[in-house]
């Protein structure tokens, strides 16, 4: 069986191994929630890691998909981990964690010197993703403290508005 035929084979277990594993980064009141409630409204996150891992997988495995659909499959998934208080290796680190499991499912199978190429091929195109996760991640991060110096700085103008006519008016009445 060639690395092509793997992937095809095993196109929903992977995804879903690397969902668990994802989860496993997660506080423990945190995973219950996302692995028992299936409603994408009632539990966004579990709806956007899923979406991820079919995308990612997809890309990784050589499936005609288009960089546009790819981004799109794991932009949503990335800006929950912006968000989220990780660390940034904590955060796109979970993409990492699907090599353990290719090689796992993988490996009885690269008996070929043409099927470790394809596969190492395989661990190439998740290497890219991830730096392409990066440079997401990073937008996304630079987007929320720009937000943030916004919110402060918007703080700072009214403080400054009220102190000003706070003292305008304390001139008036004394």
């Amino acid at each position: 069986m060639d690395i092509r035929d793997c992937f095809r084979k095993y196109r929903d277990e992977i995804p879903r191994l690397w969902t668990e594993a994802v989860y496993a980064t997660y506080p423990f009141e945190t995973k219950g929630v996302l692995r028992t409630v299936s409603d994408p409204f009632g539990n966004p996150g579990a709806d956007m890691t899923q979406e991820a891992a079919k995308g990612l997988y997809d890309a990784v495995a050589g499936e005609e998909t288009s960089i546009d659909d790819v981004r799109a499959s794991l932009e949503r998934f990335v800006k929950l981990r912006a968000v989220q208080r990780h660390t940034p290796s904590r955060a796109l680190g979970v993409f990492f964690l699907l090599k353990p499991i290719m090689r796992e499912k993988f490996a009885p199978h690269c008996a070929t010197p043409a099927a470790v190429s394809d596969y190492l091929t395989a661990e190439s195109r998740l290497d890219s993703l991830a730096l392409m996760a990066f440079d997401m991640y990073m937008a996304d991060r630079e987007t929320l403290a720009q937000a943030r110096i916004d919110e402060i700085r918007d703080r700072y103008a009214q403080i400054a508005r009220w102190a000003r006519s706070f003292k305008a008016g304390s001139l008036i009445a004394g």
